[in-house]
């Protein structure tokens, strides 16, 4: 199974996130976690407001450099919608999803709506990266262990206030039921049920209805990262489904 290859882009779109799927998983298959565009030293995109479709072919290009033809992703969150975006336009080459931490866009929200996010966000990263790390009760659950703390909040602080607000308008651009109906590959949502972020009722409880080969788990205490929170059983999860044989 070493041949097969697992794509995983993430939340605080930063590698380090993953450590524990190199770990857990990098015995059956060949994971790459990459740093996603304006993350650590991945340049920023061009455009100051990229789209759906712009975070796809950069996901593409990654792909295309190593030599990866068809592959599995596993993603978090802003890695949720790169994952979603690249199925989108580039489905042929996707085996299987698995997501934590499900976003599905925002474009039906209404000008105001927007403006508000918008302005939360900008504030939340105004004094830097570092400040930024401070985020890190916001997103887990009451089971995480305490240790996993500054393990989060050091991909936090990496965090480059440009890279971070293209990737909000860029979740401004889409809204995943639009799109859901080709994703014609398997696709697991690993749902937190304390995920005060992307809650089940606005996000994967939502796309799920819009999946024609969906599967969602809830885990119960776990937040916004549960591969982080409980690496053992997302892990456990995400090999199961896939090897599955379909």
């Amino acid at each position: 199974m070493a041949s097969r290859s697992c794509c995983c882009t993430a939340s605080a779109p930063i590698r380090w996130h993953w450590r524990f799927q190199f770990a857990g998983l990098g015995d059956a298959w060949r994971v790459i976690a990459w740093n996603a565009p304006g993350y650590m030293l991945s340049d920023n995109l061009k455009k100051d407001t990229p789209d759906c479709r712009d975070y796809a072919d950069a996901l593409r290009d990654f792909a295309d450099a190593l030599g990866l033809q068809r592959f599995y992703i596993l993603g978090n969150s802003f890695g949720s919608r790169v994952g979603q975006c690249f199925a989108a336009y580039h489905g042929a080459r996707v085996v299987k999803m698995a997501f934590t931490g499900t976003t599905i866009g925002q474009k039906s929200l209404t000008a105001e709506e927007r403006a508000k996010i918008l302005a939360t966000r900008e504030a939340q990263v105004a004094k830097g990266g570092y400040e930024f790390g401070a985020r890190v009760a916001a997103l887990l659950g009451s089971k995480a262990p305490p240790e996993i703390v500054p393990l989060v909040r050091r991909p936090l602080r990496a965090t480059h206030p440009r890279g971070f607000m293209q990737a909000i308008r860029a979740g401004l651009d889409y809204w995943s039921p639009d799109l859901a109906a080709r994703f014609t590959m398997p696709v697991l949502l690993i749902q937190g049920s304390e995920d005060k972020v992307t809650p089940m009722e606005r996000n994967s409880g939502v796309l799920i209805k819009a999946l024609p080969n969906g599967r969602l788990e809830l885990l119960e205490g776990y937040g916004h990262l549960p591969e982080v929170e409980t690496p053992e059983r997302v892990n456990a999860l995400v090999r199961a489904f896939f090897c599955e044989l379909r």
